[in-house]
């Protein structure tokens, strides 16, 4: 593991380790600094125990806290990715990338940020703050 410096380093960490699910819930705690608990509840599960979101899930809690979001692209490699980001890695898992900085913030790992992964992009949503545009 690589840690990013300290000043590279932008948004909260959060691990969704000892869970197997709630990566895309942990990615917008992580993004929005919101709980958990409120980000879930603006989510309708229909009685599912498992919190398993799909990227209209995830757009639909963005545009509700008022952040901005680009069109879904593809992705073939972390180049193609730009800005901060909400990125679908093969595995059907979702992490926040920080492009601007090479920051991986993967839920799946207990340790924290880092600069590498091993994770490959499929498909990503960059994404814009309410309140300055970052």
């Amino acid at each position: 593991m690589a840690r990013p410096a300290t000043g590279k380093v932008r948004f909260k960490f959060f691990t969704q380790c000892p869970r197997d699910d709630g990566c895309g819930i942990f990615v917008l705690q992580m993004l929005t600094g919101k709980p958990y608990d409120q980000i879930a509840s603006m989510i309708d599960w229909e009685g599912q125990s498992k919190h398993y979101t799909t990227w209209k899930e995830l757009r639909g809690v963005l545009s509700e806290l008022g952040w901005q979001s680009g069109g879904l692209r593809e992705a073939k490699s972390w180049a193609d990715v730009q800005g901060v980001a909400i990125v679908h890695v093969e595995g059907d898992h979702f992490i926040l990338y920080d492009a601007d900085n090479g920051v991986f913030y993967d839920p799946g790992q207990s340790d924290g940020p880092d600069l590498h992964t091993r994770l490959v992009p499929m498909s990503y949503l960059s994404v814009q703050s309410p309140g300055n545009g970052s």
